[in-house]
């Protein structure tokens, strides 16, 4: 039996339930209140001391690590493999998917609390002194300082910028890559474009597709994973409709002034 410890809106968690999705397989999920810190309680920092999700139990086996659990879903279950044949794109693929663990994953969640995250901590926690004491709980401090500094200054933190710095290089890599080939590695659909596109997923939700209104390929990629089984089921049915539309008006809110950090930043390439 295969047991997930998730949220419907985790980028992490969605990638793990499109792997689910498009190899059919079964599974038992409990779905975690990340806004109230279920996260953070003793009894899931026993199972994950990262107060992360996903996590997939399997057979008495715990697995932490989004692209670590669906490189082992593609091998535990080989059925509608998600891995090219070919060793050398194999090794594109877990490139691109390392990518996103050194260091593009901590810039989303820059942009999501920054924009929308921090509103709903906010509504949760009365005061800064809760808002605070709330972000103590979190394990990595890394993580926690950067939480702060966006909580608190919004877009105006300088981390911020950075983010959207990172995310214009990284459309701009992908959408040279997909101009030669209908999916990041190959002609086939890989573990790279499932781990992928709940970022742009995010990006979207945030009202932030003007980052790829200069990115053709990366545009017509997003358009057609977006047909997939495994998007529709991992992704669009969990869709959480009480978060949709604050994530698009306070996106809507912030986009003149992203849309003049991304103006100076193509300026200056």
């Amino acid at each position: 039996m295969l047991k997930l410890y998730h949220n419907d809106m985790s980028s992490c968690a969605q990638k793990v339930r499109f792997v689910l999705a498009e190899k059919g397989l079964e599974w038992d999920g409990q779905e975690m209140d990340l806004r109230r810190g279920d996260q953070l309680k003793p009894e899931f920092l026993k199972i994950n001391p990262k107060g992360l999700v996903p996590v997939l139990v399997h057979d008495d086996n715990t697995f932490i690590e989004s692209n670590v659990i669906i490189e082992y879903l593609n091998e535990a279950f080989p059925e509608a493999p998600l891995m090219p044949d070919d060793v050398v794109d194999r090794a594109k693929v877990r490139s691109w998917m390392k990518r996103l663990d050194d260091g593009i994953h901590m810039e989303v969640i820059v942009i999501s609390f920054a924009i929308a995250f921090r509103h709903q901590l906010i509504e949760v926690c009365d005061t800064k002194e809760e808002i605070d004491e709330f972000l103590a709980k979190v394990p990595d401090p890394y993580t926690r300082d950067m939480e702060r500094q966006v909580v608190h200054d919004g877009v105006e933190a300088p981390r911020f910028a950075q983010a959207i710095h990172q995310f214009e290089k990284l459309l701009g890599d992908l959408d040279k890559e997909l101009s030669k080939h209908d999916w990041i590695v190959g002609d086939a659909l890989t573990l790279a474009d499932i781990a992928y596109v709940p970022y742009a997923t995010r990006l979207e939700h945030l009202h932030l597709t003007g980052l790829w209104d200069n990115k053709p390929n990366f545009a017509r990629w997003y358009d057609r994973i977006k047909e997939t089984d495994g998007y529709k089921k991992g992704l669009e049915d969990w869709f959480n409709p009480k978060y949709l539309p604050l994530m698009d008006k306070v996106g809507a809110g912030v986009w003149p002034r992203v849309s003049e950090m991304i103006e100076e930043i193509r300026a200056n390439n």
